[in-house]
């Protein structure tokens, strides 16, 4: 760092010709742009600049050091007005990460909305259910239920995500409705299970103990596992089994009356979908811009907050319009 700072100092007095006036145009005393200079020039074991009482002047070996400097410095400085210019304009590569089925419904769909407000925004998209720390994979931004366990970034709300337990009405009648919890163990369970993961992900569910309500993590046998929330949910509109499926993606199953909703009791009303972004002050452009565009097109969204409890396994469903939670 002193040997930059000296060599940023040298410049910028060969090119106006003085310490006085090399310090006034970086905002420091003279005598700290000559002790910069000297430094450097002993680390360097050559004199750059000859001194008198009245001007400097450029040795050989300055002169030949100054040639070999301009390219490098013209490049940093590039640099640094490169970087001053994203953070105040949206433009450049964003990277983000968003839970598949919020993508496929919500996000994806906005996108030429983004596109028109944003054109200098080149969005990488990746549709995961992974829930490693974001900065480790270099990502600007992401999408996932709950707060991750990440210093780096903060987590901003966008609404609840119920998980339902769901079936198709044709597995229902053939294996009937389980009217517990300790039912399920006697079903086919279709369920999530990351990539590289020894384990299906646990069912969370509530349950009522001593008067209260508590969130619970069910490891439970699994007839078929998925990486993928969608192909999930097809299995279970299949008949295959029964799934717990994000709310979002359930709901035009449940309208059209081709999944049920087992067990509304069990459905836990503390999980959230969050936003995630760097905890810093000076955000770039292009990171505010999206995290304010999601904001604004998520938060409240009614699929977030329809109340599904009315579509249980016991009724007959024609699609009835749901409103928000209670």
């Amino acid at each position: 760092m002193q040997t930059l700072r000296g060599i940023l100092n040298f410049a910028r007095t060969a090119e106006l010709g003085s310490f006085a006036r090399a310090a006034k145009a970086l905002g420091v005393s003279p005598v700290a742009v000559s002790q910069n200079i000297s430094r450097l020039e002993r680390a360097l074991g050559v004199r750059l600049l000859a001194r008198s009482t009245r001007a400097v002047q450029l040795t050989p070996e300055g002169q030949a050091f100054l040639d070999q400097c301009r390219q490098p410095l013209a490049q940093l400085d590039a640099a640094c007005r490169e970087a001053a210019s994203d953070a105040r304009t949206a433009s450049g590569t964003l990277r983000a990460t968003v839970v598949s089925p919020v993508a496929y419904l919500y996000l994806i769909p906005l996108l030429p909305e983004f596109q028109r407000r944003y054109p200098g925004i080149r969005l990488e998209l990746e549709l995961s259910e992974d829930t490693s720390p974001l900065i480790s994979r270099r990502f600007d931004v992401g999408i996932r239920v709950g707060v991750l366990n990440d210093a780096a970034f903060v987590a901003r709300p966008l609404g609840p995500l119920r998980l339902p337990l769901c079936a198709a009405p044709g597995y229902l009648a053939a294996h009937g409705v389980p009217q517990s919890l300790d039912d399920l163990a006697a079903h086919r369970l279709l369920m999530l299970q990351m990539t590289g993961a020894d384990h299906a992900t646990p069912l969370i569910v509530q349950t009522r103990k001593d008067g209260g309500r508590s969130m619970q993590f069910l490891q439970m046998p699994a007839s078929f596992v998925c990486n993928d929330f969608r192909a999930l949910s097809q299995a279970c509109s299949d008949g295959l089994g029964i799934a717990q499926l994000p709310q979002p993606l359930a709901l035009p199953l449940l309208k059209s009356a081709r999944l049920q909703v087992l067990l509304p009791e069990s459905i836990a009303d503390n999980i959230q979908l969050y936003i995630h972004y760097p905890s810093r002050k000076q955000l770039p452009a292009r990171v505010r811009a999206f995290v304010d565009f999601v904001v604004e097109h998520f938060a409240g969204h009614p699929d977030l907050t329809a109340d599904i409890a009315g579509f249980v396994a016991s009724r007959q469903y024609g699609g009835p319009e749901l409103g928000p939670a209670g």
